[in-house]
């Protein structure tokens, strides 16, 4: 018999594999481009809709505003960068407790998140009949910086809770008055969340929760701030969304 190896016979085919510089068959460059235009439009959405929901209340953009909000409003900087300049390194909040349990509804709402060595926390007050929102930071188990935010509007509530279920963005928790009261920053970036609180006495404060803590302060919210329609519908999109 002949030990010649037939050099027709069919080899197993190999499965392809994905050039080391593409995901799913994309170059990683045409990824990144996609990623930055997507960001750059979501972020210049976010002004132009601050930037409306302060003329609102008729006050000149260049009257009044704090310097920060003024400059992110005519497009002079990115204002979730520049808060991650001024605010480095905030404690990250990985532990959390809500009373009552997200999705469940009460007259009035507690929430804490914890830093893992309890350095740091920031506790959380609900009212729920007029969506009165107030937040203490609290550094060291000796330091705390007070902020409160008032009585929320039923559909800034709405807005508001739109916006943070985002994977990317950044919208602020302010009443009518804007910044004549305390105001609340939130950017998202792949569901990790920046808190940042501005006080009318400037003290202000930062913190970040990571996505899981995160999504059940939007569903805890949404409890208290929406019907119970919109609770489940919140509630359902969330998991699907934001599947974190």
């Amino acid at each position: 018999m002949s030990n010649r190896t037939d050099t027709h016979t069919a080899m197993p085919s190999r499965p392809s594999m994905e050039e080391p510089d593409s995901v799913g068959g994309m170059p990683v460059e045409e990824l990144i481009r996609i990623a930055r235009e997507t960001t750059a439009r979501i972020r210049n959405e976010d002004r132009k809709r601050l930037q409306t929901e302060a003329s609102e209340n008729r006050q000149s953009i260049q009257s009044g505003v704090p310097h920060l909000l003024q400059q992110f409003f005519i497009g002079k900087l990115d204002l979730d960068e520049e808060l991650s300049r001024r605010f480095p390194n905030p404690p990250l909040l990985s532990s959390a407790t809500f009373e009552p349990q997200p999705g469940k509804r009460a007259r009035r709402g507690f929430a804490q998140f914890k830093a893992q060595d309890e350095s740091a926390a920031l506790n959380i007050d609900l009212q729920g009949i007029d969506g009165t929102f107030e937040a203490d930071f609290v550094y060291g188990g000796m330091i705390a910086a007070h902020f409160a935010f008032g009585a929320i509007a039923d559909a800034q509530r709405k807005r508001f809770l739109d916006l943070i279920r985002r994977r990317t963005g950044t919208s602020v928790l302010w009443t009518a008055k804007r910044w004549e009261r305390d105001y609340l920053v939130v950017t998202v970036q792949e569901g990790f969340a920046r808190l940042y609180a501005f006080g009318v006495h400037n003290i202000n404060a930062a913190c970040r929760l990571p996505p899981e803590p995160f999504r059940q302060l939007t569903q805890w919210l949404a409890a208290f701030w929406i019907t119970d329609t919109e609770t489940t519908a919140l509630r359902k999109d969330v998991l699907e969304e934001n599947s974190w």
